[in-house]
């Protein structure tokens, strides 16, 4: 847990989650509590929390310097892959509506912008919660 939480600060800094979020969200939802593992350390890892329809991608972070090795694509895959196996219909996430590079990331695998959630992560800061049917296919 410690490396998750540092990559989380690295990744987040003022806005990170702290450890006891991170415990609940491990008791909550253990089987899609994923990490992603490079030249044998944690890189990064994922939370989904997944009911009988649906499901939410809670949280993901890669360490800025493991970016771009495809850490982040083979979590969400894999993601995926248990969700189908489940018989979700739909898999949901919330992204900053400035955070430009997740936006991309997150169209480039087939998630779509639905809807606008004002001051989401707080005064004047919003977000775009987005869908992806995981019954279809990529």
């Amino acid at each position: 847990m410690a490396r998750v939480l540092e990559i989380e600060q690295d990744s987040f800094g003022a806005d990170a989650w702290d450890e006891k979020l991170f415990l609940s969200f491990y008791r909550r939802c253990p089987d899609l509590f994923l990490i992603a593992v490079l030249r044998r350390r944690v890189a990064g890892y994922s939370i989904t929390c997944a009911g009988r329809r649906d499901a939410e991608l809670t949280s993901i972070a890669v360490d800025p310097r493991d970016r771009r090795h495809g850490a982040a694509q083979a979590l969400l895959d894999h993601t995926l892959a248990e969700l189908r196996a489940l018989g979700v219909k739909t898999w949901w996430l919330m992204v900053e509506t400035e955070n430009e590079a997740a936006l991309r990331f997150y169209e480039q695998f087939g998630f779509v912008r639905s809807k606008i959630v004002k001051r989401y992560y707080g005064a004047g800061r919003h977000a775009w919660r987005m869908r992806l049917r995981a019954t279809a296919a990529r």
